[in-house]
């Protein structure tokens, strides 16, 4: 602080910017009322200090890049899995919010509404993907937090009140002058300046004319606020009765149509009433997301599209907008179309993983291997760290070789190779890759090693463990050490049936009899044991019969397996037929005993 004449008095004033919190004081002036001249200035500001003054003036900016620093934390509780963005920007009358989670986001603007020093935000425009409430209640959910660092909320409201006597007692204290009268100053407008926006008080200004937008929400805020508090509360219930009964006083009003329509269309049975309640005061083509999906749900995917082509290009926040194609994406049956949808939000929001994945899939849905790859390179670039671009990899490397395109597939392994080299998933893969490319003499080096990491790890992969015994047994020929891997698959394995199976059959190739039977005879108790079978192991139930009565002639052994496989094929003729077979013999025999 320094010594001044302020407004023809003498006073106090910062001689530098002081940031509190994520705002800069950028200018405070203050008058020191009752000083008779001449004064004797010679002790400066220490002789003065014990005086109160009277605030004429100040000047607070907010950097948007710090305030986004700022909401970041604040932002977590309403996206627990980590929000990888917020984003501040100037709007009309006011502040845009727009936060980015993991497949959702939700944008707002806070529009300002000043009321004499206490400074006041309406939240206006809430939209968003991904909520199962309205967006509006995520918006004030995360405002709760905000708002209880700075002032309160009440409804669609936040209010901090007194700003110039929190600045005085924030400040001035720390640095030994007295705390200053604020009685007369008042807020002036919001100022955008390139990055930051400012706004004054002062003794001398005219309260601001508020804008049309911003004296529509502060009016429809007064209406709703105990439905808006029930709505950032989570009780949709309460916040829909609330808003119904507003539109006894506001009937028709679109905001509040489109919040009922909100709650509503996510229960289903309520969804043709929502549509229907909709289109009484907005177009449904312009009612954003949700009249979107009504209208899909309807089947007119003509109008859906329509709807979120016209949200998406209205949207300022880049990646809720290409969060909007991508959702049309979804709902396009026609491939080409959703070709078009994805392309548009790989266009808004470049750098957007949810875009590039969903393309990522669409193009190799469609057999576009090159640009499937170009995506998984660009996913790739955007990921942040080692493990972060490692796992990229190996999830493109695992869809390609489910697809088929097991060279692609194994070049991208490679590549996750290259960020994590012990990574035994990525190892496994790779060596898979190889043998569905026919190169199984460099696939069984890798397999070896990926259980040699797992072990070491104490997890090892149940796939790894069935790939590198096929290898051994079908491409090596060694059995024993093939049957050793698959002993080593765990019993809550989801491929433990696999496992049995195949230790029954190359026991039988051994000509371990016994061994054989018995690994057939765990694969049916796991069979019958499963809550989840799968009509895969009706041959291989078919080939355990066939052992007991080839090598064994136990007719009761093979007369099980295949009750047990026509319990999961009842309709399959020939497999009844070859049961009855098999049962009239141990009937037979039974007879004969």
């Amino acid at each position: 602080m320094r010594l001044s004449a302020t407004r023809g008095a003498l006073g106090f004033e910062l001689y530098e910017p002081v940031d509190i919190g994520p705002l800069t004081i950028a200018a405070l002036e203050l008058s020191l009322p009752g000083l008779k001249f001449p004064i004797d200035l010679s002790g400066g500001v220490p002789k003065f200090r014990h005086r109160r003054g009277d605030l004429e003036h100040a000047r607070v900016r907010l950097d948007l890049d710090r305030g986004e620093r700022w909401l970041v934390p604040i932002a977590a509780e309403l996206f627990p899995e980590g929000s990888r963005r917020v984003t501040l920007f100037p709007v009309p009358g006011g502040l845009g919010v727009g936060v980015l989670g993991t497949g959702r986001a939700v944008a707002f603007d806070l529009l300002w509404v000043p009321a004499q020093a206490d400074a006041r935000f309406v939240v206006a425009n809430a939209r968003g993907v991904g909520f199962d409430v309205p967006a509006l209640g995520a918006a004030l959910r995360m405002l709760d937090t905000a708002a209880g660092k700075l002032g309160l909320r009440r409804g669609r409201v936040i209010t901090v009140p007194d700003v110039g006597h929190k600045l005085g007692r924030a400040l001035l204290p720390a640095v030994g002058v007295r705390a200053p009268s604020a009685r007369r100053v008042r807020l002036g407008a919001l100022e955008v300046r390139g990055r930051a926006v400012e706004v004054v008080l002062d003794a001398a200004i005219a309260p601001p004319e508020l804008g049309a937008a911003a004296a529509r929400a502060l009016d429809l805020a007064s209406l709703v606020v105990e439905a808006d508090d029930a709505l950032a509360a989570g009780d949709v219930d309460r916040a829909r009765a609330g808003y119904v009964s507003a539109l006894e006083s506001a009937p028709r009003h679109p905001e509040l149509v489109q919040l009922v329509a909100e709650i509503d269309a996510r229960v289903g049975a309520r969804a043709e009433a929502a549509l229907g309640l909709l289109v009484e005061s907005v177009p449904a083509t312009q009612a954003g997301l949700v009249g979107a999906e009504l209208l899909a749900r309807r089947g007119d995917l003509h109008g859906a599209r329509e709807a979120v082509e016209h949200a998406a290009r209205r949207e300022p926040f880049a990646p809720l907008s290409a969060l909007l194609w991508v959702r049309l994406a979804e709902l396009e049956r026609d491939p080409p179309a959703r070709a078009h949808a994805l392309d548009r939000a790989v266009a808004q929001a470049p750098g957007l993983a949810e875009a590039r994945w969903a393309r990522f899939a669409a193009r190799l849905a469609r057999g576009d291997v090159d640009g499937a790859l170009s995506d998984a390179e660009h996913l790739e670039a955007i990921a942040r760290g080692a493990r972060a671009r490692h796992d990229v990899c190996r999830m493109a490397a695992s869809r390609l070789l489910e697809a088929g395109y097991e060279r692609a597939a194994g070049r991208l392994y490679e590549r996750a190779l290259r960020y994590l080299p012990d990574d035994a998933v990525a190892t496994a893969g790779l060596a898979r890759a190889l043998v569905l490319a026919g190169r199984s003499e460099r696939a069984l080096p890798l397999f070896e090693r990926a259980v040699e990491l797992g072990e070491r790890k104490g997890a090892v992969s149940d796939e790894a463990l069935i790939d590198l015994a096929r290898l051994l047994a079908e491409h090596v020929g060694d059995l024993p050490q093939a049957i050793a891997r698959l002993r080593a698959v765990p019993p809550a394995s989801s491929r433990r049936v696999e496992a049995l199976w195949l230790e029954g059959r190359y026991r039988a190739r051994l000509g371990d009899r016994v061994g054989a039977t018995l690994a057939f005879a765990r694969m049916r108790e796991a069979i019958e044991l499963s809550s989840e079978p799968a009509s895969e192991w009706v041959p291989w139930l078919v080939e355990a019969a066939d052992n007991a009565l080839g090598v064994d002639e136990d007719a009761a052994a093979a007369e099980r397996h295949l009750a047990t496989a026509l319990r999961l094929a009842p309709n399959d003729a020939a497999l009844g037929a070859r049961y009855r077979e098999v049962a009239e013999r141990v009937a037979q025999a039974t007879r004969r005993s």
